[in-house]
């Protein structure tokens, strides 16, 4: 058995920074812990150390990289901004259970304005040049302006775990199929239920 399928998974390890993070203990640290992290949006990893005593006790030791920060890692990071900016002011994102995309969030959003007969061009614009990234950095950059788009949004969740996996296999090649299942599942029409 390789090492790499010994790892726990990144779904796995997020859902519990997720639940450490809610955990009654931690309440009377919530709302710090949650600005610490969204003040370390912009900084490398390096220069987020209001973010290192939150998030290290709660990483595997086998995610933690040499000198340079892991696939794992940065996953991780980037999903815990956009959970600390989704559970900011009044309007608190919960965690979608469904394990779907962030593509499949970001269409009620999409769906909702065609009902509603506005356009959709700039989300459509803003979602595409998220996809067509040339670098994770890009890519994780556009991600946050369009999360921040959804947020707006009432009704608009997501699926913390489901969101770091797709980053780590991002990074690990799979861009293109990420990409692709997000495009898929955001353009993916919603039909009305049929009466039985």
């Amino acid at each position: 058995m390789s090492n790499e399928s010994k790892k726990p998974s990144v779904y796995g390890v997020m859902m519990s920074v997720i639940t450490h993070l809610n955990s009654p203990h931690e309440q009377k640290n919530m709302a710090g812990n949650l600005a610490a992290i969204r003040n370390s949006i912009g900084k490398s990893y390096e220069a987020a150390t209001g973010v290192w005593p939150i998030l290290f006790p709660l990483i595997p030791q086998e995610y933690l990289g040499n000198g340079s920060l892991s696939y794992e890692e940065q996953a991780l990071f980037v999903t815990l901004q956009l959970y600390a900016i989704g559970q900011q002011g009044s309007n608190k994102m919960p965690n979608d259970d469904e394990n779907k995309s962030i593509g499949s969030s970001l269409q009620k959003i999409r769906q909702q304005r065609i009902v509603d007969g506005e356009s959709t061009a700039s989300l459509d614009k803003r979602f595409n040049t998220m996809l067509t990234s040339l670098t994770f950095e890009e890519f994780a950059y556009h991600l946050r302006q369009v999360f921040k788009l959804g947020k707006a949004f009432n009704g608009f969740s997501v699926n913390f775990p489901a969101l770091a996996n797709d980053l780590f296999w991002y990074q690990k090649g799979k861009n293109k199929q990420i990409s692709l299942k997000w495009a898929k599942d955001y353009y993916k029409p919603e039909f009305p239920k049929k009466d039985s």
